[in-house]
C-alpha cells in the first residue's frame, strides 16, 4: 500500500495495514503455493520474478513502458489467488463466527473499487469480516459504513489472515497426499 504516511490519523494507519495484510496474504502466499502446486519450485521462481518486477517498476512514471508487460502478467497471474484468499478469509470469519455473511456481500459489491483487478476481492472480503472502513483516501473505500479500524482491529485481522492461511495449507497438503495416493479399489473388489 503506497501511500504518505505522515498526514494519516490512527484509523486510515490501521486501515493501510489490514489493507496491506490482506493483499498480501494473497499475493505473497497463496499465490505462490499455488503455483508451487502447478509447477513446482520454477513455477514460484516465475511468479515471485513476476511479482517482484511489477512492485519494482509496474507503476505509472517514467518507466511505465518497462512495467506494464510485469504488471499485466500479475495481474492475470493473480487472478485466482486472490479470489481464493478471499474465500479463505470469509471461512475463517465463519468459523470464528465474525461477519462472513456480510464479507461475502462487501467482496461481491466492492471488489472493483481498487485499481487493481485482484487486490480489491481479499481486502473487501477482511474489511466486511472485520466491518471496518478501508480507505486510501482520494481513492477508495470499502465497507464505507463499517467502524473506523483500531488496533483490535488489526490484531482480528491478523488472526483471521492466519487462520485462511493455515486452511489453505491443510487443504493443499491433503490434496498432495490424495494426488500421491493409488486409487482405492472398491469394498470387496478383487485386487487381480
Amino acid at each position: 500500500m503506497s501511500r504518505p504516511t505522515d498526514t494519516l490519523d490512527h484509523s486510515l494507519i490501521a486501515a493501510a495495514a489490514i489493507e496491506s495484510l490482506a493483499e498480501n496474504a494473497s499475493d505473497s502466499v497463496t499465490a505462490p503455493l499455488l503455483c508451487y502446486c502447478i509447477g513446482g519450485l520454477p513455477a514460484v521462481w516465475a511468479y515471485r520474478a513476476v511479482n517482484t518486477l511489477d512492485a519494482m517498476i509496474g507503476y505509472r512514471g517514467r518507466y511505465e513502458f518497462l512495467g506494464k508487460l510485469p504488471a499485466r502478467l500479475d495481474d492475470l497471474l493473480n487472478l485466482l489467488p486472490a479470489r481464493c484468499t478471499a474465500l479463505l478469509i470469509i471461512g475463517a470469519a465463519a468459523l470464528t463466527r465474525q461477519h462472513a455473511p456480510h464479507a461475502w456481500r462487501i467482496m461481491r459489491a466492492e471488489h472493483q473499487r481498487t485499481a487493481s483487478p485482484n487486490a480489491g476481492y481479499p481486502m473487501s472480503a477482511l474489511a466486511g469480516a472485520l466491518d471496518v472502513r478501508l480507505e486510501k483516501v482520494d481513492h477508495y473505500t470499502l465497507n464505507p459504513q463499517g467502524q473506523p479500524p483500531t488496533v483490535e482491529h488489526l490484531r482480528r485481522a491478523n488472526q483471521l489472515i492466519a487462520l485462511a492461511l493455515a486452511v489453505l495449507v491443510a487443504l493443499i497438503a491433503w490434496g498432495l497426499r490424495q494426488a500421491g495416493q493409488p486409487a482405492q479399489q472398491p469394498h470387496g473388489a478383487s485386487r487381480d
